[in-house]
């Protein structure tokens, strides 16, 4: 998937939240609900165009803000943000970090883990080894964007990408290219010590690189341009094998623990398989096997169909399928999409299936949340940006309890009448339902003046006249957690 942080893209007209207690913006949702959706919050990182909105977010059905990140370290993007279980803790991952070339389809950084609180408990990151880059530029970490993925041995799957020489002549290239070998880590999240390391191009023999569907087109003869040709774009441990992605192979491959091949899957071909009707898939995202039998497993995907060439026009689909590994039968279970709002979505995307039998889609590249209910109708749609110009990675409907360690926010301003008007807002705080205000002439003599119910991120409450305020969060009956003293501005 391209990185379009750095890219220069005029500015759309989307309409974007802003907010009196912070400077954060956020793109409003054009919501569009007709069933009953599963719970649970939003969670995407918005990228492109207006770039003040850059962060990995959780927002409510409605639209409502409830927790905004800020990319940590380095300056460019947050992708794959989403919750995720790391022993007994429920934890926020999403990988951090610069994009080396847009059209390159790569970046460099680490992977966060944050706890509860917010705050940063981990960071996952590959450091050592040769890795050598397109404009020779070294970096603290080398992972790449496509996966952050937390196992149940407290490991992390993570991807590199490595600038390395290959003989190209079997797709028309030089004797002496060069190419973008993908990588896949296992990596121990507490040490950082690699548990688990493939290369792609190390098994080129299995791989060929005349099966790659993405043409040279004038790349691979020299260092500052290599052939991108494999993409890995997602990894799962799944048992003891890896099922590991390919974009430009239309792909799925299972790998044992010991770097060999158990079975290959093609989307148009079926590799090791045969496809049933409707089966058929490429350029997808987000491979996850579902779960097993005896002699198989379900395995579904974000199936793209389309690719950066415009040689692949299809709607895109959420598609599950069952694998037959005793018979090698590939068969379609669903394929999800809406028939009056299709979809085309040439990168990015991702697939989560729900507990209630729904099925929750990010489309990538189109700025799209879509869920499907357990008959495959489409049951909520929300837009948060303008298409080709806004997008997010992958994204997610997740439960999660937020409990910051940073303080409340207020704002405070003398309204016309006489009044004085107040915001009150906590970044990421999910138990409190209701607010305390204070106010005063002095701030060390400030007095109760109201309670008002909780109303979305930043909630609004008019008071007497008075100089300074401050604002309590409350949870249930307990002590109300308080912002800050601030002084009320002379002028809304």
């Amino acid at each position: 998937m391209p990185i379009a942080a750095r890219q220069t893209i005029p500015e759309p007209s989307w309409p974007i939240q802003s907010f009196k207690t912070t400077n954060f913006t956020v793109p409003a949702l054009n919501i569009s609900r007709s069933g009953l959706t599963e719970q649970g919050l939003l969670f995407f990182a918005p990228l492109g165009s207006p770039p003040t909105i850059a962060a990995p977010l959780i927002m409510s059905d409605d639209g409502q803000l409830v927790w905004h990140g800020l990319v940590q370290s380095y300056p460019t993007a947050a992708l794959g943000f989403q919750a995720q279980k790391f022993g007994k803790n429920e934890v926020l991952t999403y990988w951090n970090g610069v994009s080396d070339n847009v059209s390159q389809q790569r970046g460099y950084g680490a992977i966060s883990i944050l706890d509860k609180t917010y705050t940063e408990i981990h960071r996952v990151s590959l450091g050592h080894g040769s890795f050598l880059t397109t404009n020779n530029a070294t970096y603290d970490s080398y992972l790449d964007v496509h996966e952050n993925f937390i196992t149940d041995r407290g490991t992390m799957i993570a991807v590199a990408t490595n600038v390395t020489r290959a003989d190209l002549r079997s797709v028309g290239g030089p004797k002496d290219g060069w190419i973008l070998d993908c990588l896949l880590y296992e990596i121990d999240i507490k040490t950082n010590e690699v548990k688990f390391s493939w290369s792609a191009y190390n098994h080129v023999n299995e791989i060929p690189l005349d099966r790659s569907l993405y043409p040279l087109h004038g790349t691979g003869y020299n260092q500052s341009v290599p052939w991108n040709y494999f993409v890995m774009n997602s990894v799962q441990l799944f048992g003891n094998d890896y099922i590991v992605s390919s974009r430009y192979y239309c792909s799925v491959y299972s790998i044992n623990s010991k770097g060999g091949l158990n079975w290959h899957l093609q989307g148009q071909t079926g590799g090791d398989f045969h496809l049933g009707s409707g089966a058929q898939f490429c350029y997808q995202h987000h491979v996850r096997a579902e779960s097993s039998k005896s002699n198989g497993l379900l395995l579904h995907m974000h199936n793209n169909k389309n690719d950066d060439l415009g040689a692949s026009v299809g709607s895109t689909t959420g598609l599950l399928l069952s694998l037959d590994l005793s018979t090698r039968q590939a068969a379609l279970k669903t394929s999800l999409f809406n028939p009056a709002d299709q979809v085309y979505s040439l990168f990015m995307g991702s697939y989560q299936p729900l507990n209630n039998g729904h099925v929750f889609l990010g489309h990538g590249y189109i700025p799209q949340l879509v869920e499907f209910d357990a008959a495959g109708t489409e049951v909520y749609a929300a837009t948060f940006g303008t298409i080709n110009v806004t997008f997010s990675y992958r994204a997610f409907r997740q439960a999660w309890l937020g409990a910051p360690s940073t303080l409340p926010d207020a704002y405070a301003c003398a309204s016309s009448n006489g009044t004085t008007a107040v915001y009150m807002s906590w970044n990421g705080a999910t138990a409190y339902t209701a607010w305390a205000i204070y106010g005063g002439k002095c701030a060390d003599d400030l007095r109760l003046m109201n309670f008002v119910d909780r109303a979305g991120f930043e909630t609004q409450a008019d008071i007497g006249n008075v100089a300074f305020v401050q604002v309590g969060a409350i949870e249930g009956g307990g002590t109300p957690m308080r912002s800050s003293v601030v002084f009320v501005q002379q002028k809304c």
